[in-house]
């Protein structure tokens, strides 16, 4: 899905088998789990589950299409010689034209490899982009300890301190 595509409640028709809708949505939600990259056009469409029209639609056919030509991608990790454990966070500062909400996202790496990844509406709205990105950044220090916690939980040396990437 083109990030640029803006998608709101008045586009479209509804659709007649809602739960058709939501079925197929809940599945490529549980399937983010191993490609990241689906991630965001599954927060959007996710959005739209009680009041579903036909172009969020078109975006879950779009993304199960685009899921059946690259069956093998997913994660891959590879050997880079270190544990260093590093974040990265993001805001769209109020671009949710509906509730005027931003969205956050992280990622976080372990050895250059991606292992884990959020993407979330804020349930504040920000009237700085300042304070979003700020409101984004709260939770990977968070996500950094558990990776952290987990690697010294089985049995590997500690790493030097986490670090955290965010824009601004």
């Amino acid at each position: 899905m083109d990030p640029r595509v803006k998608l709101d409640n008045e586009q479209g028709d509804l659709l007649h088998n809602p739960k058709k809708y939501r079925r197929l949505v809940g599945k490529l939600n549980y399937l983010t789990i191993t490609p990241p990259y689906i991630s965001f056009v599954v927060s959007v469409v996710s959005q739209f589950m009680r009041t579903s029209h036909t172009p969020y639609w078109q975006a879950v056919l779009q993304t199960v299409r685009y899921l059946k030509r690259a069956p093998s991608q997913g994660l891959v990790f590879r050997d880079r010689g270190h544990l260093y454990i590093f974040g990265y966070s993001d805001a769209d500062c109020v671009k949710c034209p509906i509730d005027r909400h931003s969205t956050s996202g992280y990622y976080v790496f372990l050895g250059g490899n991606l292992v884990s990844w959020k993407s979330k509406k804020q349930p504040i709205v920000s009237h700085f982009s300042a304070k979003a990105e700020y409101r984004a950044m709260t939770n990977v220090p968070e996500e950094l300890q558990w990776i952290r916690m987990l690697l010294a939980k089985i049995g590997l040396p500690k790493q030097r301190s986490s670090i955290l990437h965010c824009d601004n």
